[in-house]
């Protein structure tokens, strides 16, 4: 206990602890406030929430003992005097205080905020000045949320200072460099905690995401972290404006046109060539194939294909030969996918659960409008940007990640595809034996650096890893073929984006983000090729165009089955957008604003539809 005291480590963790102990008893007090809901749960349910809380819960009490333990670092090298004790004492004092208003403060707005938003709370609350927040409240909320924001502060303070008095000392220890070190080790132990450790995953709000009621999710959702993490990352949804708001929904509407097949006065015979499927409610398999542009499927190795397997199948199926990528990064690639929505230029949305629990989703319109069950498997960690919380808050019923797996194949990101490829073909073949159609998700991973797969069939590490996905995949469809799963079936491969190979191909260009697709299964009425150019998002519509659903709230995607519709490709890289069509192709740089490659656009039609949708996607997540 003496070496405790004189290097104050029991006095950084006792801070630590504290915090917790806070955030816990601000979670009781918000399940009680919010009885009517909580009380439909069983108590394990309610269990879990506090034990899957702990996790941003501690990251947050990492942020709030930073301060005390570089005070505690100082003060092995200050002099011990009473002037320096008070210095200290006023500091520690200040900080408390100002700690403990914040955090009560979004706690107390928070749970007034609640019943309206079915959120915790973010930073969209800074968008409203005091006065306007106050005007939204009566007497009696505006005076009760005084009493517990005043007593939150108070216990907190009181809490506080009585650890700094107990155990908080000036005196200096004898080895001060061990003090230093043992100190030094507590800051890296307490960065890990910030962090949420030392995977790819670092803490979010998706970490403490576990169940597909929402509410006990949002339960679970420290508020101080939700709201300081929106706050230090917000955006400006107004940055990307062209033109005026009449003029910019003009050409998005041009842009996109019309998938209502009245309107392209589609003909019985019509309607005969854009019907591809057998059945209108297949066992839709989607597989999300991590990084796998054409530049793999069209790539070679010392005359070796790198994807001889999936360009076998493309004689089978449906194959669309110019489609883009929707972005570079794989949560901007799985929202394009899934909800049809284009990626965004230097930001995510994904990354803002609000937000993106309000775009149109495929699991959530297929569950509502046609009973489809949906699951989600991933061989890493879920919680990867968020990853878990959109799909849940987006209808996905089930969500199966490297938590829910066992194997020998790892890499950093998880499990190996082949191993993970085992457990989604059961759970395939297993589930359709079922009459509820079934919609299942499957991102890979192996094809992601640093490229470690348990196979060795090319001697380049990047093109080997492709390979092995490829020979997963084809693996995949002959285990699917074997079953009866098959006959009702359709399996489609996309990528979530492309990747830049070989090195020389720009960062923007269309080659480094046209990918393939590629529709098979017993549910495929014949081989179609598909020559028009498309974007990653029109496959929303065109799915549920094909099972006759209506798909008007996923307004960026356009039926490619059905006339109607502009046909061009469009993606984004960092800060810029790029448009292809079969005139051309034209790539603009928001930075720079400048048109960096404009072939055969005199009329700026391609350019002025790439600003349009740009500017369309900013201001639909403004309105979310």
């Amino acid at each position: 206990m003496k070496g405790c005291r004189t290097n104050n480590i029991c006095f950084v963790a006792a801070i630590f602890s504290a915090t917790i102990l806070f955030f816990v008893m601000q979670r009781a007090v918000w399940l009680i406030y919010y009885h009517a809901q909580s009380g439909a749960f069983a108590a394990g349910d309610i269990m879990r929430v506090f034990i899957h809380g702990l996790q941003l819960d501690a990251s947050t009490a990492g942020y709030a003992t930073a301060l005390p333990l570089l005070l505690s670092l100082t003060a092995i090298w200050l002099p011990d005097s009473r002037r320096t004790e008070r210095i200290m004492r006023r500091a520690a004092t200040l900080y408390f205080v100002a700690a403990a208003a914040v955090m009560s403060w979004i706690f107390t707005v928070d749970m007034g905020l609640f019943e309206y938003w079915q959120t915790r709370i973010d930073s969209q609350i800074l968008v409203y000045s005091p006065r306007e927040m106050l005007a939204s409240l009566n007497l009696g909320q505006f005076l009760s949320g005084t009493l517990y924001f005043a007593a939150s502060t108070t216990l907190a303070v009181v809490l506080y200072r009585l650890i700094y008095r107990r155990l908080f000392t000036l005196r200096r220890p004898r080895r001060r460099i061990v003090a230093t070190g043992i100190m030094l080790l507590a800051a890296i132990g307490l960065f890990a905690v910030i962090r949420g450790g030392f995977s790819p995953a670092v803490a979010n709000v998706s970490k403490v995401y576990f169940s597909k009621e929402m509410f006990l999710n949002q339960a679970a959702v420290n508020p101080v972290f939700s709201f300081l993490s929106t706050a230090v990352g917000g955006d400006d949804y107004d940055r990307y404006r062209f033109f005026d708001d009449n003029r910019a929904e003009e050409l998005f509407g041009k842009a996109i046109g019309s998938n209502d097949p009245i309107a392209a006065q589609e003909s019985a015979e019509d309607a005969e060539d854009s019907s591809w499927l057998t059945t209108d409610r297949p066992h839709i398999v989607l597989i999300i194939m991590e990084g796998f542009g054409r530049t793999m499927t069209d790539a070679s190795w010392h005359g070796e294909p790198v994807a001889p397997h999936i360009n076998a199948l493309r004689a089978e199926g449906i194959w669309f030969e110019n489609l883009y990528a929707s972005s570079f990064r794989t949560d901007r690639g799985t929202v394009a996918t899934l909800s049809g929505f284009p990626a965004q230029p230097q930001m995510s949305i994904m990354k803002d659960v609000r937000k993106a629990a309000a775009l149109p989703s495929l699991a959530r319109t297929l569950g509502r409008d046609a009973g489809y069950r949906s699951r989600f498997f991933y061989g890493g960690d879920a919680n990867f940007t968020n990853t878990r919380a959109y799909l849940f808050s987006t209808g996905f019923d089930e969500v199966v990640d490297e938590k829910n797996m066992s194997g020998n194949n790892r890499s950093k990101w998880g499990y190996a595809d082949d191993e993970v490829m085992e457990i989604v073909a059961q759970s395939i073949i297993e589930a359709a034996e079922d009459d509820a159609p079934r919609f299942d998700v499957w991102l890979t991973l192996s094809s992601h650096e640093p490229f470690e797969v348990p196979y060795a069939r090319l001697d380049n590490e990047l093109l080997n890893a492709f390979a092995f996905t490829d020979e997963v995949m084809g693996r995949l469809a002959e285990r699917l073929k074997a079953s009866p799963a098959w006959d009702d079936m359709l399996l489609i491969l996309i990528p979530d984006h492309g990747y830049q190979y070989p090195d020389d191909i720009g960062y923007n260009t269309p080659r480094r983000h046209h990918i393939p697709m590629l529709w098979l299964g017993g549910a495929v009425k014949r081989p179609v090729v598909v020559d028009d150019y498309a974007s990653q998002t029109d496959l929303a519509a065109t799915l549920l165009g094909q099972l006759g659903i209506g798909h008007d709230e996923f307004e960026f995607s356009r039926d490619l089955a059905r006339g109607g519709t502009t046909r061009f490709g469009y993606y984004t890289f960092n800060n810029g957008f790029g448009v292809a069509d079969s005139t051309g192709v034209t790539i603009y740089d928001c930075t720079a604003d400048m048109t960096l490659r404009d072939d055969n656009d005199s009329d700026t039609v391609r350019l002025n539809y790439g600003k349009a949708l740009l500017q369309t996607t900013f201001a639909r997540i403004r309105e979310l």
